[in-house]
């Protein structure tokens, strides 16, 4: 299927812009909207990990990032059965938004338990170091979720001949991200009081995590059509859908594999290295 956007004025200087970037004028809204969710979600998810990495290595240190790698690869694995189970029974519209809003929502839960003393302890678990675990647990599963979603979601709006133009704009999003997370976060910690800037900046990241997820719900509402409107277990009767759902399920695993295997080199490289 090949969606249209609306097309701009023929000749005037939208049209050499988007000959300039080698993109099409039907192409243009769609891949303008990818880059923006891509570029938000990033801008929150650079900050997250920023204040993510520096509380865990203040409370745990730099010998227990192995754990962190191999803990990461099993909750990736989990995270893509979850995704292919939803697709059972929702909308695969439904499933990018839900998805990105579960990405979020838990930061909200992150926030309080970092507003806990160093000594708090609930039923004999220290709170603020369980939550600086689970912090950097979740930025790891985060940016599997991500990923994944916005792969799917470029594959749905884009055909193949589409995408190859699209898609290296959409993921240049990460780049600009990296520049603006970059350079703002100082200012942002500095404009704080010590003791709760990180917590602010874990609700900033929330936010523009959640902006991203109302992109991703304008564009499955806006391009409707270019996602399955009714469950994968009403449509196993038809023959092309069936074909698809069984590529995008080879695609989740072999994703998940991939990535699960990159983890575990990554973390006996560093074991390794530790050990020599």
């Amino acid at each position: 299927m090949e969606l249209i956007d609306q097309p701009h004025t023929k000749d005037g200087f939208g049209e050499k812009f988007l000959r300039w970037i080698n993109l099409r004028s039907g192409e243009s809204e769609r891949t303008l909207l990818m880059f923006a969710f891509y570029t938000t979600t990033s801008i929150g998810l650079l900050w997250l990990e920023a204040s993510a990495v520096g509380l865990f290595l203040e409370q745990y240190g730099a010998d227990s990032l192995p754990i962190i790698y191999i803990a990461s690869s099993g909750i990736s694995v989990g995270l893509g059965f979850l995704y292919s189970w939803m697709q059972k029974y929702l909308p695969l519209r439904w499933v990018i938004v839900l998805i990105a809003l579960l990405m979020a929502l838990p930061l909200l839960l992150f926030q309080q338990g970092l507003g806990f003393t160093s000594g708090v302890a609930i039923g004999g678990v220290v709170v603020l170091k369980t939550t600086v675990l689970l912090l950097r647990l979740w930025l790891e599963a985060i940016y599997v979720l991500n990923d994944l979603n916005a792969s799917i979601t470029a594959n749905q709006l884009f055909n193949i001949r589409e995408i190859k133009r699209t898609y290296p704009l959409i993921s240049s999003g990460v780049l600009v991200a990296d520049i603006i997370s970059g350079f703002s976060l100082p200012f942002v910690l500095a404009a704080l009081p010590r003791d709760r800037g990180i917590p602010t900046v874990i609700l900033l990241s929330f936010g523009m995590m959640l902006t991203g997820a109302g992109i991703l719900f304008y564009l499955c509402q806006k391009y409707s059509q270019a996602f399955p409107a009714r469950r994968r277990r009403e449509e196993r009767q038809i023959f092309e859908t069936r074909q698809f759902r069984g590529k995008m399920q080879r695609y989740i695993w072999l994703l998940m594999i991939f990535l699960s295997w990159l983890r575990c080199s990554c973390c006996w490289s560093i074991s390794s290295f530790s050990v020599s």
